[in-house]
């Protein structure tokens, strides 16, 4: 049988198998991460302006440049969705790991390059899961959901998304922790949570914690689920706290939510059962 090759499936229900899944929700989470992350090039944010200080790009210079990068995150977010092919997905994991390691290059810390996994974690796993040809017509070919999942690849989606959702719950734990970030202390003070800085430290090493739960034991009961939904009302912060129009904040980190959903699906599939079989054959 064919698998399901619609631009859109509801991937909760159980009439699509795990391949389908796979397949839409790697081309979503890149989807919400470059368009969420473009919009703010469109409107010319001004929090990107240290990112262009880095390279020594005047503030003049860096608005007008702004736009063009984010119409260009935007573009190549949709043809990922429609069209998804290696040559985009290479430049979109090269993308997503330079414009993450800005925010240390601009001294904000290297908690927010681990914290942005979630952007960079997708598009990797998606690109290694379909491997990287020799002829350009390959790179240039529309994938379509995998037929099957070797066990090379069932022990990629396994891992990548484990340390992806490591790294960016341990990297927003460090945010609170090590830093005091303020953003945080202002989305948590206008629910009325009250933070000072020990509450919010307290409040990261919680998140550590859970990083490290993900990381060895993510078959916990309820913990990939817990996650993608914490994940989703905390970032639903900004809107609820700033303005409407921060939404894309929230649209940005599709990653974050999309990363905990593949990995309860694979758990669920007959994909780790196999693994743990050969993996038990191998020890033997």
């Amino acid at each position: 049988m064919s698998a399901n090759n619609s631009l859109f499936i509801n991937p909760f229900s159980s009439r699509y198998t795990f391949e389908e899944k796979l397949f839409f929700w790697l081309r979503f989470g890149v989807l919400g991460c470059f368009v969420g992350h473009g919009f703010w090039g469109i409107i010319t944010k001004k929090g990107w302006l240290p990112f262009f200080k880095v390279f020594f790009i005047n503030e003049s210079v860096a608005y007008n440049f702004m736009p063009l990068i984010g119409g260009m995150d935007i573009l190549i977010g949709l043809i990922l969705f429609v069209y998804p092919n290696r040559a985009l997905l290479l430049w979109a994991s090269f993308w997503t790991v330079f414009t993450a390691l800005l925010r240390p290059s601009a001294s904000m810390g290297m908690s927010e390059f681990f914290e942005r996994a979630g952007n960079y974690g997708v598009p990797i796993l998606f690109l290694l899961l379909y491997g990287l040809p020799r002829t350009t017509e390959m790179w240039l070919a529309r994938l379509k959901p995998l037929t099957s999942v070797s066990f090379e690849q069932s022990y990629m989606v396994e891992w990548i998304t484990r340390l992806s959702l490591f790294s960016l719950l341990a990297g927003h734990g460090g945010l609170a922790v090590f830093m005091q970030h303020p953003i945080l202390l202002k989305n948590l003070n206008g629910i009325g949570l009250n933070m000072g800085v020990e509450s919010l430290q307290i409040f990261g090493l919680i998140e550590i914690l859970l990083a490290l739960l993900v990381l060895f034991r993510p078959r916990i009961p309820g913990l990939l689920i817990f996650i993608c939904l914490y994940k989703l009302s905390f970032e639903l912060l900004f809107p609820i706290v700033g303005k409407p129009v921060d939404v894309f904040e929230t649209i940005e980190r599709m990653g974050d939510y999309v990363l905990p959903m593949i990995l309860f699906e694979y758990y669920r599939s007959k994909y780790y059962i196999l693994a743990r079989k050969q993996a038990l054959a191998t020890k033997a």
